[in-house]
């Protein structure tokens, strides 16, 4: 490669390392010299001394899983909001669930793709310089170059996209296998091809007679010097010639050459395939007869075939061309062979310089992709969500291609076919040199039009900021109108090659930037910029690391950044005022025994990434070979990735503790714990992030086995902070009454957010569920009086979200009863299903309901028989497997009225589930939405606008926006998916 991060071959093992292997076989023996024992104890204990190092500057992991091929590039690592864990490890993309590791895999297995037919040169012009990296390439098997994960909700069942760049410049889209029932992902769209065919259309942004006049150029220089050469046929025990069609007429080919080409060649060679026994690669495109002339030929034609001639059978000086009717035209070597060219392209490839192929080839390659956050615009389209992602890909030619991607309009876990249509809204050419790093963020600034950041960074060293509206990106729909701007432009004196690029916005300042770089020398610097006054100063650059810098990832709101290199070491920095300081790693954790340290059996790091709640660090890293047993571990066991806790990081600059031996959490440890977990759930308050609460549940277990009262303590600190009331003096039991009380005032997310505490921390223990006032009976009967403050929370919180939706329901309803202009489209947006069963439910619990929720029963039953013209009102409800009547008992379950079997009486009764959305009858034959939480399905789904609210809808006026379903569960907030077997990979909010 012209230029490459992170290089193929690996650097040796440490002598350190190596030293100690060799002298315990030769120095252990008795009879060995005095002298030669005196060198192993001292280098035994340069090693240790060495391991100790190491230990203290990186702790030791939480967890592992190995990987069976190791990454190349860096950022080979990504975190989604799902949280799944993506690897990009060679020629495969590995996906792991770190809920549990050791249960079943997703899998990206990458394949060689078809070269796209950008053009044809000269044999002789395949030495060019600019040629060369095409026609010497051996990669027979593409790798992993970059990934990115886009936000929840882009993939057909709401789910997250991969977008995946491999070494040959191509950028595909894929999904979740929810019902292919496999474990490899299936690919959604292939951005490359968009990109291919909007550069044919503008012609690669070229002149349109280039190519032909040099064209004809050629021709003529060739037709001087060539002779009439024939090819004739390989296979001469066969007297019968191929048939190709033409324009559906069956005709013999002439003279037809049965050897490779120089391209298949090559391929062949590094792919150890055969070609087709003819010589021809069977397309169903129009052939016809090969031969070698020294007539002039026109440039331009429909019948522009690849020839299939060895090197050596042809020389330089000789012009291959292809005979038809009425033309012959001129054929020249390409470094793409004819039989790998997409369908449908044979026909027609112009010739062009060596030049244009490079610039064409540079065009089509990408390097890094990127997601944007999620974009919102009040602008509403027709057939379209308000709601978009931009995909950014940088390629070698320093262009940046930019990707609108809508959500979808519905969605559905019965199939995939849900089309995804990316648009071309950008093409920037935004450095003179290669992109090889990519970063966005979201600056929502007071008073100001939301401001989407973009960060690009070169090989060439150079890194620029550029800042788009949102408004403008969502009504834009041509790619030669580009909607972002140049904000800065940073460029050192030394420029050293940029590796990795990470932006955040802190929450203290909403209108500045901080910009970590990473640089190919493995230094790395900070900027702070002022989107708004485009100003921009330095916050310090730093030797960080003594080779490449490969990941960079900003926590706890801009506070705190982590970085890592290939020199196999991880670095946590503080951000205090206008520089970075340099912290100890945490390292402590309840509970937590030191593990095998494989940082001293890694030589390299390829990529780090925070979980969505911040509090836990995923690290790539490749094994050394020659430390690992040949047999057992080296074979399968390339590269690992180690989690670590990030809870316990210090934001405040103090002195080194790494010295302390004891492994015991200090009170020191406990407060940064108890401060990071308290801004993890205060981040997910926020109903526009993902609930993901995986790694704040996995530390609060912990601590609540060895500390219950940090936990309880840690939750009052938490729950007291939304009332302005004074709550200080009271106990955790006080303040989950005064919650109950005042449940009609809390938003919908936090209480989204007690009731997975609720479920999964506080009575994880129970043994069953406990849906609508049931009793949950713990396993240890002296913890039942503990959980029946937190049982009686959970029990009010499903009851009030529960009248919430039921309110909202019968709102939606009776608005579009008084206003006949606007009636529900059904299959377009959120249609209200249900509305009979919910009425039936408000009247069997109408002295626990609210005031205002009787009120409207009674007047969503005054509609009378105009109900059903205006939503789904369908009282009568039926059994699945018998047909008999089903009458409305319960919001969760039912049992149909059965058969009489016998004399006795007794009947066959079946238990029915209910929709936990709409409350109607679960169908038993289609798939249904799963919440991995509290374990409820359902078949209907409700609106976003639902779930966003940050108090209950009140009073009949209120502007209702009955956009897109999203498939989010009504009591807990997570992502529904569909129930998986246990064989195969599905994400773990909780």
């Amino acid at each position: 490669h012209a230029y490459s991060l992170v290089p193929t071959r690996r650097a040796p093992p440490p002598a350190f390392v190596l030293w100690p292997i060799v002298s315990r076989r030769l120095f252990l023996s008795d009879s060995r010299p005095a002298k030669d024992r005196c060198l192993l104890r001292s280098t035994r204990s340069r090693l240790t001394g060495c391991r100790q190092e190491v230990s203290r500057a990186m702790a030791s992991h939480w967890q592992a899983v190995p990987l069976v091929a190791s990454p190349s590039y860096p950022n080979s690592i990504a975190w989604s909001n799902e949280n799944l864990v993506a690897v990009a490890s060679g020629h495969i993309v590995t996906i792991v669930n770190p809920a549990l590791l050791d249960g079943p895999r997703g899998l990206i297995t990458l394949s060689p793709n078809k070269p796209f037919p950008i053009g044809f040169v000269r044999r002789e012009d395949l030495l060019t310089p600019c040629l060369m990296p095409t026609c010497l390439s051996r990669d027979t098997r593409p790798c992993a170059r970059s990934i990115s994960w886009s936000q929840p909700g882009f993939a057909s069942n709401s789910g997250c996209l991969l977008a995946v760049c491999t070494s040959e410049g191509r950028i595909k889209l894929y999904r979740a296998p929810f019902c292919e029932f496999r474990a490899e992902w299936v690919e959604v769209v292939d951005i490359s091809d968009l990109l291919f065919n909007y550069f044919e259309r503008t012609n690669f942004g070229e002149q349109s007679l280039l190519s032909t006049s040099f064209a004809q150029k050629q021709t003529s220089a060739s037709s001087k010097s060539s002779k009439k050469r024939v090819i004739e046929s390989q296979d001469c025990s066969s007297s019968k010639e191929p048939t190709f069609k033409r324009n559906g007429v069956s005709r013999r080919s002439k003279g037809i050459n049965h050897h490779k080409s120089l391209g298949e060649a090559l391929n062949d060679g590094a792919n150890g395939e055969d070609s087709h026994e003819d010589g021809w690669h069977d397309s169903g495109d129009d052939l016809t007869a090969l031969s070698v002339t020294d007539k002039p030929v026109a440039a331009s034609t429909e019948s522009i075939i690849r020839p299939c001639s060895i090197i050596n059978q042809v020389s330089s000086e000789e012009v291959i061309e292809v005979s038809s009717n009425n033309a012959m035209v001129s054929k020249h070597i390409s470094p793409i062979p004819e039989g790998l060219l997409p369908e449908g392209r044979q026909n027609y490839v112009p010739m062009i310089t060596p030049e244009q192929y490079a610039s064409r080839s540079a065009l089509l390659s990408g390097l890094v992709v990127a997601w944007s956050p999620v974009l919102q615009s009040s602008r509403i389209q027709p057939g379209f969500s308000n709601r978009y992602s931009i995909l950014a890909v940088g390629g070698k030619s320093g262009k940046i291609s930019l990707w609108k991607l809508c959500e979808p309009e519905c969605y559905t876990i019965e199939h995939g076919r849900v089309s995804v249509d990316p648009m071309l809204v950008g093409l920037i050419q935004a450095h003179n040199a290669w992109i090889t790093t990519i970063s966005w963020e979201m600056l929502a600034a007071r008073l100001r039009m939301s401001q989407l950041i973009l960060a690009t960074g070169s090989s060439d060293g150079s890194v620029k900021i550029w800042s788009a509206d949102v408004e403008d990106l969502a009504s834009s729909s041509e790619a030669n109108k580009i909607s972002f701007s140049l904000i800065n432009e940073l460029t050192v004196a030394i420029p050293a090659p940029i590796s990795t690029i990470s932006l955040v916005v802190p929450r203290q300042s909403q209108e500045n930037i901080v910009l970590a770089i990473g640089k190919g020398s493995g230094s790395l610097e900070a900027w702070i910029c002022n989107v708004f006054g485009k100003k921009i100063h330095s916050a310090g650059v730093y030797d960080a690391h003594d080779q490449v810098v490969t990941g960079l990832a900003w926590a706890f709101g801009g506070r705190c950044l982590y970085s890592c290199s290939q020199d196999n070491s991880v670095q946590s920095w503080v951000l205090h005022g206008d520089s970075l300081h340099k912290v100890t790693f945490p390292s402590k954790f309840p509970g937590f025994r030191n593990s095998t340290n494989l940082s001293l059996v890694s030589d390299q790091c390829f990529g780090l990434a925070l979980s969505p709640g911040g509090l836990t660090i995923a690290v790539v890293r490749s094994f050394d070979v020659n430390l690992l047993h040949q047999m057992y571990q080296a074979r399968t066991q390339k590269a690992v990735i180690e989690f670590f806790w990030a809870g316990g990081q210090s934001l405040e600059i103090s002195p080194d503790n790494t010295g302390e031996s004891t492994l015991a959490l200090s009170e020191r440890d406990l407060s940064c714990w108890e401060s990071n977990i308290l801004w993890s759930l205060q981040y997910f308050e926020d109903a526009e992030n993902p609930l993901v609460l995986w790694d704040s549940l996995a530390a609060l277990l912990e601590f609540n086995k060895s500390s219950p009262s940090f936990v309880e303590n840690l939750l009052f600190k938490w729950i007291s902070g939304w009332f302005s009331c004074h709550l200080s003096d009271d106990s955790i039991d006080k303040i989950l009454l005064h919650v109950v009380s005042m449940l009609s005032e809390i938003s919908s997310r936090k209480i989204f957010l007690l009731n997975i505490i609720c479920r999964r921390l506080m009575i994880s223990d129970a043994k069953a569920d406990m849906h609508n006032g049931e009793q949950l009976k713990s396993s240890e009967p002296k913890n039942e009086g503990k959980l029946a403050p937190w049982s009686n929370l959970l029990v009010n919180n499903e009851l009030e979200l529960q009248q919430r939706a039921v309110s909202f329901t019968f709102r939606a309803v009776l608005n579009h009863a008084s206003d006949s202009s606007d009636p529900f489209q059904v299959g377009k947006k959120w249609f209200p299903v249900g509305v009979a069963q919910m009425e039936c439910w408000v009247l069997l619990n109408a002295g626990l309901v609210h005031n205002q929720l009787n009120i409207l029963g009674s007047e969503l039953r005054g509609l009378g028989s105009r109900i059903s013209s205006i939503c789904e009102y369908v009282k009568e409800e039926s059994c699945s497997f018998c047909s008999t009547p089903v009458p409305f008992e319960s919001a969760d379950v039912a049992w149909c009225e059965g058969h009489k079997l016998d004399c006795s009486g007794s009947k066959e009764r079946h238990r029915l589930s209910r929709c936990a959305v709409s409350m109607r009858l679960c169908s038993v034959a289609a798939p249904m939405w799963f919440c991995i939480c509290c374990h409820r399905s359902a078949t209907d789904t409700m609106p976003q606008t639902f779930f966003m609210m940050s108090e209950p809808p009140s009073g009949t006026d209120d502007e209702m926006k009955l956009d897109f379903c999203r498939p989010l569960c009504p009591f807990c907030g997570i992502l529904l998916q569909r129930s998986m077997l246990e064989f195969l990979l599905s994400p773990s909010p909780v």
